[in-house]
């Protein structure tokens, strides 16, 4: 090979490998700056999220809800707070009553519902969060009290 062809090769060996380590590694960020995705499902036909603990970075989180059940209603509610917080808007939930999807009026300590859903149905949120452990529920009558619920970190 002559000197011109030498060169020209190894520029473009430079040139590519300059844009390889440009592409790097490291964890994977959220596409445009946009929000962390979370999927969330209930667990069949039993009163259980899937899964129950959920970790997320500090901002917005995206959130999708889907009914797993084929008979039974369910919503998700992220609170501000730990169960006992939990504990208080599933009373009040529950005394809201189906025509509101059993989220209360005073929404003081919710962070973020979906709506009511029907088996196989699903239901997405965006909510900003900021580093802690928050505590959610199904307010649907009986369902927290029968174990579902589930714990969301930021950090």
């Amino acid at each position: 090979m002559n000197l011109k062809v030498r060169f020209w090769l190894a520029g473009i060996a430079v040139v590519s490998a300059l844009v390889l380590a440009a592409c790097g590694g490291g964890a994977a960020a959220p596409a445009g700056g946009g929000a962390t995705s979370l999927n969330v499902s209930t667990a069949g036909e039993q009163l259980q999220f899937a899964p129950a603990n959920l970790t997320a970075a500090p901002g917005d989180v995206k959130l999708t809800f889907k009914n797993g059940s084929s008979a039974q209603k369910h919503n998700w509610v992220l609170v501000k707070g730990g169960d006992d917080v939990a504990a208080k808007v599933d009373e009040e939930g529950v005394g809201a009553g189906d025509a509101k999807g059993y989220i209360p009026d005073d929404k003081a300590n919710i962070l973020a519902n979906t709506k009511l859903l029907n088996g196989g149905e699903s239901d997405s949120i965006t909510v900003k969060v900021e580093p802690g452990t928050y505590s959610f529920l199904c307010t649907f009558p009986g369902h927290y009290a029968a174990g579902m619920k589930g714990t969301l970190t930021v950090k």
